[in-house]
Order: structure tokens, then C-alpha cells, then sequence
């Protein structure tokens, strides 16, 4: 759920016109194996500094998730002069079809390294996640019902050029699972993309070892209020093979209220073939 609240959040903060003390998002994917994935997250600007929020979503496909497996969510926001931080927990209840669940949070700290002319700026983002999931583990042929740990750590630079040209390069590493010697796991339903970012539309749920993304975006303002965007990811799953994930897409400004981000994602693991995933993004301003 690449930029599902937490990005999505802080990009929001930044452009909130001033009136407006609420927000909602719909963020919905589809695409390869019959993915379905929605999340509706409504947000409260309680002052000029705070702002808390409330999110739910599910995702189902045809590929060992036939039923949906929802989540959900309660990020905390907090805006300084030259900072942001934000704490996401969230929960995965135990879903009666995998037997599987988790729970935990994510810690984001973004801090100002300068302030240029012209709209030109260099963020440091530093983020810690924990989680403890519950799931079968496959360990020589015998399915094990496990309760375990993990945690994740990351640490992203964005770069924005006279407000025009933006880079942003982030690096995380996951922690192996603590209680678990086999990290072959049968339909767990966390997704990893909670911990860090990883780049992907579609859920995530394999260990993952370490990520690498980077981003380039341009904004065709003041001609037009949008701007586009092209990433690359490359992960590493313990117990599976890596992956490379493409994602490109415009965010479109519709009128003063209200915006649409709208992208594709080819995502390939090495063994597999390329899969197409497709996601709309709208945010409202109350």
C-alpha cells in the first residue's frame, strides 16, 4: 500500500488549504491474480501542529487470499517549524480463513537539513517499525501455528530543485524474525509495506531482508497543477526470490478541494513473470 497514510498523510498537510479541518482518501488497487485491495482513511486537523486520523482496508486476490484480510489504523501527526513526526499503529485481526494476524507501529521522524531559495529544500527521514505477527510456518514439511517478532528501520533523503525537480533515495533493512529458525511462511497476512516503503501496489507479505527505492518527480506547475513520477525497487525476501518493482503515475489537482493520483506498478519477481498492478488515489478537503 505504497504511500497508503503515512506519505499520502504528509503530502496532504503540506497543501491542506487553510479552512479545511478534515480530509478523507480512497486509495484502490487492482490488477495480476485478481487483486483487490481499498482503503478509506479520514483525517482531523485538530490545530496548525497535530492532526490524527482513522483508516480501514482490506485486500483479497486470487493467489492463496480469496477472502478479504482487513486492517487498520490510527496514525498520529505532529508539524514543527523544521520537522515532522508521526506514529502509525496499526492491526491485522486474526482472519478466520489464514488463521493469521499481527499487530504493531511505525515511528517517522522527518527533519529540514536547509531551507534553499526558490523552493529548494533537503529532508532527512528517519523511521522505525516493530511487529508481532501470528502465522503458520512450514518447518521440513509440518505446519507450525508461531507467534514471532520483527523490525525494520529506514532512512530516506528527498531533495527538491527550485520546487520543480524532486529526487528521494531510501534504504531499509528487516530484522530476522525472532522464534522463527525457517522463515518460510504460509499465508501471513501482514504487509511488509507497513514496516518500510517498498515500492509495490500489491501486498507484500514474504520476509523481507533489505530494500532499496528511488524516486524522480516533476511538477508541471504553475502550467498545470500536477506533477509526475517515476520509481524503482529493488527488494531482498528471506526464503524467496528478490524482486524489481516499476512504479510511474501523475497527481493531478481537480479543483481547490480535492486531488487524483493515479499510477501503474510492473512489478517481477526473479523466477516470475512481470505483473501489472493499477491504482487510483483521491483525496477530499472538507
Amino acid at each position: 500500500m505504497k504511500r497508503l497514510l503515512l506519505a499520502a498523510a504528509l503530502a496532504a498537510l503540506a497543501l491542506t488549504p487553510a479552512s479545511a479541518a478534515w480530509w478523507a482518501e480512497n486509495d484502490f488497487a487492482s490488477g495480476s491474480n485478481g487483486l483487490s485491495r481499498n482503503s478509506l482513511s479520514v483525517f482531523r486537523k485538530h490545530s496548525a501542529a497535530f492532526t490524527s486520523g482513522l483508516n480501514v482496508s482490506f485486500y483479497k486476490d486470487s493467489a492463496g487470499y480469496g477472502d478479504r484480510i482487513y486492517s487498520f489504523r490510527a496514525p498520529l501527526m505532529y508539524s514543527g517549524p523544521s520537522y515532522f513526526i508521526s506514529l502509525k499503529p496499526f492491526l491485522y485481526p486474526v482472519s478466520p480463513l489464514t488463521r493469521s494476524g499481527a499487530s504493531g507501529g511505525r515511528l517517522y521522524l522527518l527533519a529540514s537539513l536547509g531551507e534553499g531559495v526558490e523552493d529548494s529544500y533537503l529532508h532527512l527521514a528517519l523511521s522505525g517499525a516493530w511487529a508481532r505477527q501470528k502465522a503458520f510456518i512450514n518447518d521440513g514439511g509440518v505446519l507450525e501455528r508461531k507467534s514471532f517478532s520483527q523490525s525494520a528501520f529506514e532512512a530516506q533523503v528527498e531533495k527538491s530543485f527550485y520546487g520543480q525537480f524532486f529526487f528521494q533515495a531510501t534504504a531499509a533493512g528487516f530484522t530476522r524474525p525472532s522464534g522463527v529458525s525457517n522463515p518460510a511462511l504460509v499465508r501471513p497476512v501482514l504487509d511488509q509495506s507497513e514496516l518500510a516503503y517498498l515500492g509495490a501496489f500489491r501486498q507484500l507479505t514474504a520476509l523481507p531482508e533489505w530494500a532499496l527505492t528511488a524516486q524522480l518527480a516533476r511538477s508541471m506547475k504553475p502550467e498545470y497543477d500536477s506533477h509526475l513520477y517515476l520509481g524503482y525497487s529493488k527488494i531482498s525476501f528471506r526464503g524467496a526470490d528478490r524482486a524489481n518493482s516499476v512504479v510511474t503515475g501523475m497527481k493531478l489537482g481537480l479543483n481547490e478541494t480535492s486531488s487524483l493520483d493515479a499510477a501503474y506498478n510492473a512489478y517481477k519477481q526473479e523466477s516470475s513473470a512481470w505483473k501489472s498492478y493499477y491504482r487510483l488515489l483521491l483525496q477530499i478537503f472538507f
